[in-house]
């Protein structure tokens, strides 16, 4: 399993390369999900928010242990359904998810601890919206070694 830490902070470089996300936040599924995104402020948006990996081991030998990290992060903003509809919403941040997979995909070419052995087969997209009543945006899945 990757480190949390390494790859917390992989992700707060994106965001300083990528000037349309404003925050990064990582999250876990729990109960206090709920509260810690209803206080996320329009000003804070759009935000990524990154779920901590999982991990399957996928060897069969215990002398070559390996783990395949699957992995999500939502892109998301704030709306206000009275103004504009999550479909609006969606569209305006898709450039910015268009940017994050840029990234990926550079890195993977590089010597990057973390997106280094990226399975770009697995890169995929889906539009999200009514998250948690008042976010839309977009969510992207992956894994890699």
């Amino acid at each position: 399993m990757i480190d949390l830490k390494i790859y917390r902070e992989y992700w707060k470089g994106v965001q300083k390369r990528i000037p349309g996300i404003k925050k990064i936040l990582p999250v876990t599924i729990d109960e206090e999900m709920s509260k810690t995104i209803q206080g996320i402020s329009k000003d804070d948006c759009p935000v990524l928010f990154i779920l901590i990996p999982s991990a399957t081991g996928n060897s069969t030998s215990a002398d070559n242990i390996q783990e395949n990290n699957l992995c999500v992060v939502f892109l998301m903003d704030k709306y206000d359904p009275q103004r504009k509809g999550a479909y609006q919403t969606i569209e305006e941040i898709q450039p910015v998810m268009e940017q994050i997979k840029r990234i990926l995909i550079e890195d993977s070419a590089t010597d990057c601890p973390v997106i280094s052995k990226i399975d770009l087969t697995s890169l995929s997209t889906l539009p999200e919206s009514g998250f948690y009543r008042t976010f839309a945006g977009w969510s992207l899945a992956f894994s890699f070694k």
